[in-house]
């Protein structure tokens, strides 16, 4: 401190002023010294979000094709469903009416002999629903 006191003393206004202007030299290259530092930093991380901002975008677009391909697999399933609730309807048509298949037998001798659906009917004890396809198919026009 003594240094700084004699320095001072010889010369105040000139020897003050020096002090600060060195002063003021030193923080400049400390300001400085961290806008580089933070400037080397920024754009490091700068490339890291355009790393990140490219995988994210690869993300999207693979997940927008597996959300593709899951609604493709959805379709195809509610095709099977329909497929099977159908089959599964006619199983239990086909199981129901096992016991009346002479019945259905005779409905479709007597369309392919042209007879009415009343006649069918009355013969077999078969309901309208049930014959007007048979007529329809096998009946004579």
């Amino acid at each position: 401190m003594n240094f700084l006191n004699d320095y001072i003393e010889k010369d105040p206004l000139a020897h003050t002023s020096s002090i600060i202007i060195l002063i003021t030299i030193f923080f400049v290259l400390v300001v400085i010294a961290g806008y580089f530092i933070d400037y080397s930093r920024n754009s490091g991380n700068a490339k890291k979000i355009s790393i990140l901002e490219r995988a994210i975008k690869d993300l999207i677009e693979e997940f927008r094709s597996l959300e593709l391909n899951l609604s493709e697999q959805k379709k195809t399933l509610q095709d099977y469903k329909y497929t099977l609730e159908k089959l599964d309807l006619e199983i239990s048509r086909l199981a129901d009416s096992n016991q009346g298949d002479s019945n259905i037998t005779t409905a479709i001798q007597m369309a392919n002999q042209g007879r009415s659906l009343e006649e069918i009917s009355s013969s077999t004890g078969l309901s309208n629903e049930e014959i007007e396809p048979i007529l329809k198919y096998h009946g004579k026009v």
